[in-house]
């Protein structure tokens, strides 16, 4: 799911083939303030978790595994459209 190589990802961006097509990209993460660019990469995800909280999906430079976690929506994390 991550964009290849280390233009954009921080070395040594373990495993990213980009076999989906989805060509994430390393925005960072945020609470209050984004921080990381380079390193990780978070987007949101459609789905609630609760009425404060929504799942997201966290790519990183060194792990080849798309990670799930709960970030208050009022955080500010990556938004990438996808057309169906």
């Amino acid at each position: 799911m991550k964009s290849t190589g280390t233009t954009y990802w921080t070395s040594p961006n373990t495993d990213a083939t980009n076999s989906s097509g989805f060509s994430g990209l390393p925005g960072g993460y945020g609470g209050e303030s984004f921080g990381s660019f380079g390193s990780y990469g978070s987007f949101w995800s459609a789905t609630e978790s609760d009425v404060s909280n929504a799942w997201r999906r966290d790519l990183g430079f060194n792990y080849s595994f798309l990670y799930r976690a709960t970030a208050n929506k009022k955080g500010g994390i990556s938004v990438r459209c996808v057309k169906d």
